[in-house]
């Protein structure tokens, strides 16, 4: 995702001083969480490898000297399900998951894994949320009226043969967004990233921001989430001008002091800063949280440092500022 240079002009990189010591010491340890079989647990307190804490952690420490990532690499080649999904551990869901997307945007730049990210972008575009199919589309306009949006602007769903929510499309564009070309029987990749686009879009809340998944549920509006919304925003970049968008990420900036969970602050800082949003004061409140190094959760301490990065990790996602 690129800005036109016409755009840019009217905006100034977001600028930090972050401490390089935290990050360096939030690195250390991530990396010291690496099992031998070259995954990461979700939790530090965990010996089962998981695949979206892997991606996380490969993401942040792609450039540091830090932890082994040719063996994680090599763990997520392992992992890859025969129809060239991902499973949200080792050995279950054989159909794959949402975590597919993660995991092709981690081997982004690794050429031994150009044949399975390819098997993984073509069992993306042929994951389609439940609304996409016919018999869907005619029940949420007739008998099921419970919820406020148009099927025929469908994502991705969070395992397959189930709705399309918010977090699994929008990081299903990124990873689509990241093809060089639509050739090689993925054809269909626009048309998919658009139908993505369009029904975020149509489910933002009214207010602004996105819920998890619809943003009217029986007649009432739906109060946005942080997190949700900064993923949400990511894959939007180059619709800074649409109305929904614009309002997305007014209502971040607004909300963005007030957060205090590091996952939830992190996101926003990314998205933030992909929208061209001031996100020093947001960093150094990250910084200043307490005991950083010891966040349990390995998802959580992966993003901390790939916010405390930001101008890489907006790379790695697709998103060039």
């Amino acid at each position: 995702m690129r800005f036109d240079s016409k755009e840019i002009s009217h905006y100034k990189v977001p600028t930090v001083t972050t401490d390089p010591v935290v990050l360096s010491t939030l690195l250390a340890e991530l990396s010291l969480r690496q099992l031998p079989c070259g995954g990461w647990a979700a939790l530090a307190s965990s010996s089962q490898p998981a695949i979206e804490p892997t991606c996380y952690s490969a993401l942040a420490l792609g450039s540091a000297p830090l932890g082994d990532i040719e063996r994680a690499q090599d763990f997520l080649l392992h992992t890859q399900n025969p129809n060239g999904s991902w499973p949200v551990f080792s050995g279950d869901d054989q159909e794959g998951g949402w975590v597919t997307s993660l995991a092709v945007m981690s081997l982004f730049d690794l050429v031994p894994a150009i044949p399975a990210r390819l098997k993984g972008l073509h069992w993306l575009v042929s994951c389609v949320g439940r609304e996409g199919n016919w018999f869907w589309k005619w029940k949420f306009r007739t008998a099921d009226r419970h919820v406020r949006f148009d099927p025929d602007k469908f994502g991705w769903p969070w395992f397959p043969d189930t709705v399309s929510w918010v977090v699994p499309t929008a990081f299903s564009i990124l990873a689509l967004t990241q093809l060089p070309c639509s050739c090689g029987g993925l054809e269909k990749v626009p048309f998919r990233v658009e139908r993505g686009v369009e029904m975020l879009l149509d489910r933002a809340c009214p207010g602004g921001g996105w819920n998890a998944g619809n943003g009217t549920v029986y007649g009432a509006a739906l109060a946005p989430h942080a997190d949700d919304t900064a993923i949400a925003l990511l894959a939007l970049c180059d619709r800074a001008k649409e109305p929904v968008v614009q309002a997305s990420v007014d209502y971040l900036e607004r909300v963005g002091p007030t957060l205090t969970v590091p996952w939830s602050l992190a996101w926003a800082i990314l998205a933030l800063a992909a929208h061209r949003r001031p996100i020093t004061l947001l960093q150094r409140s990250l910084v200043a949280l307490p005991d950083l190094v010891s966040i349990d959760d390995t998802n959580t301490l992966a993003l901390v440092c790939l916010a405390l990065d930001f101008q890489r990790a907006l790379s790695v996602f697709g998103v060039t500022l």
